[in-house]
């Protein structure tokens, strides 16, 4: 390409697997369906309401999550697991986890557990400077507190596939801008969604050896964003730091800011989890680009947000990227290359809703 551009995004795999459809790895156990029993559970409020979109898991003696699964709209989960005597842990945004005493299975009939923990509170915890670094479990109470209402939801993205079916159809999206906003160029590709997650990234091995953005100044620059399976991953928590912040501009919120780890050289991320402090819901994840040499200078945003459907499971709702298009500079007098922001390049995505969007709980 000509150095009068460079900032090119290449391919369909810039964020969140763009067209290219990511499919779910099953969280249960990998043993043979025949050698496997069953349980049905149910969940119910001391009201007798229906708990609906908690994560349902079966722990062995250990503790282990042998299997896991959403609740579903009529509060039921069917879990599957080799026979034994497991305990059944249900854990719902916004309140704390519930444990059943120990359940052996095969079991012949339902397990209806009533399910009535205390909400967590997050409007009162108190902010700090303390960061912590590094592969290992969040241990600061106020951030361990903010992150296990984060992982919920993050988990309950990974198992959503049934729930997907009806909602419509997906887009793709580029645009090309001037520095005014003036769009020079668009494109937009749309899809329909059937029982796959709309949108995926590449898996977080390659994100964790090669960076976040790959190429140069003369060939241009593929980027790449985390989707929940990163943001979950071992890689992450180990060449990030993080620590709980509030911002005056996003009343009513809580995040979890993180930023790579001091020796990490490569092209990543920093940016924040923001987290709803009444509902203790997770609304969006904004980053920025950092360790990305000459892109270092200019503004390259994107952001994540998140939304429940009515059974209470939860999927990537929308997505930007915002990169800078450079030109090279001609000035007399400077041995060294220098470049000017001439716009910007947005690749983004999102649904397109056949149910109405009210329906789908956005509180």
């Amino acid at each position: 390409m000509s150095r009068g551009g460079i900032g090119t995004i290449r391919g369909e795999r810039a964020l969140l697997g763009a067209t290219l459809l990511a499919s779910l790895l099953p969280l249960s156990s990998a043993l043979p369906q025949s050698a496997q029993s069953e349980l049905r559970v149910k969940l119910r409020s001391n009201e007798g309401a229906p708990v609906v979109g908690a994560l349902v898991a079966l722990l062995d003696s250990s503790d282990r999550v042998v299997t896991e699964g959403l609740s579903s709209e009529s509060g039921t989960r069917v879990l599957r697991a080799p026979s034994g005597v497991y305990r059944v842990r249900t854990r719902r945004i916004g309140f704390l986890p519930f444990v059943s005493s120990p359940v052996s299975i095969p079991r012949p009939d339902e397990l209806l557990l009533v399910v009535e923990t205390n909400r967590v509170v997050l409007d009162r915890i108190v902010v700090t400077s303390k960061s912590q670094c590094g592969r290992g479990e969040r241990d600061s109470q106020a951030l361990g507190i903010v992150w296990n209402e984060i992982d919920k939801a993050l988990r309950a993205s990974q198992l959503t596939t049934a729930d997907l079916a009806g909602l419509g159809r997906g887009r793709v999206f580029r645009k090309e801008l001037r520095l005014d906003g003036i769009v020079i160029s668009t494109d937009t590709t749309f899809f329909n969604i059937v029982d796959e997650r709309p949108f995926g990234a590449i898996d977080p091995d390659s994100l964790e050896r090669a960076g976040y953005v790959l190429g140069d100044k003369t060939n241009g620059w593929i980027f790449y964003a985390p989707d929940e399976t990163v943001l979950l991953s071992e890689q992450f928590a180990a060449t990030h730091c993080f620590r709980v912040v509030r911002d005056d501009d996003r009343p009513g919120e809580i995040g979890v800011a993180f930023e790579p780890i001091s020796h990490r050289e490569v092209a990543d991320i920093v940016g924040v989890l923001w987290v709803d402090e009444r509902s203790a819901e997770l609304r969006e994840v904004v980053f920025h680009y950092v360790n990305a040499g000459v892109l270092n200078h200019f503004e390259a945003t994107g952001f994540t947000r998140f939304l429940r459907v009515p059974s209470g499971a939860w999927i990537v709702n929308e997505w930007l990227l915002k990169l800078p298009r450079l030109a090279l500079r001609q000035a007399s007098g400077y041995s060294a290359e220098q470049y000017k922001l001439i716009g910007y390049y947005e690749h983004g995505g999102g649904i397109l809703y056949t149910r109405p969007q009210a329906a789908l709980e956005r509180k």
